[in-house]
């Protein structure tokens, strides 16, 4: 009887571990195309813990801050708003990116 339930516990943690993706896991970066044809790329991680932002030949990897509306990542003057298929860039090199839509 122990031997089964250890079985069946050994069989739970790794279905568990399983199902947990890894922690730097993104999904497809997504290509914003913004007014005055500037355009930038944001990869979320899939947590929606982080942004990896590419802008202005520079990389930023942004975390996920509190917003009223939609999602924001900001760190160190550069700030990411995003919400549907807009969204809005400053603070990054080649910045503002205004008016940007995926799709």
């Amino acid at each position: 009887m122990l031997k089964v339930m250890f079985a069946a516990g050994a069989v739970l943690a790794l279905a568990a571990c399983a199902s947990v993706a890894p922690q730097d896991a993104t999904d497809a970066p997504q290509t914003y195309a913004c007014a005055g044809g500037k355009s930038f790329a944001a990869a979320y991680d899939l947590a929606g813990d982080t942004a990896r932002v590419s802008a202005g030949g520079r990389s930023y990897r942004l975390p996920h801050v509190p917003s009223a509306s939609g999602a924001k990542y900001a760190r160190g003057g550069v700030e990411l708003f995003s919400k549907g298929d807009e969204a809005m860039l400053s603070g990054a090199a080649g910045a503002p990116y205004r008016d940007c839509k995926t799709g």
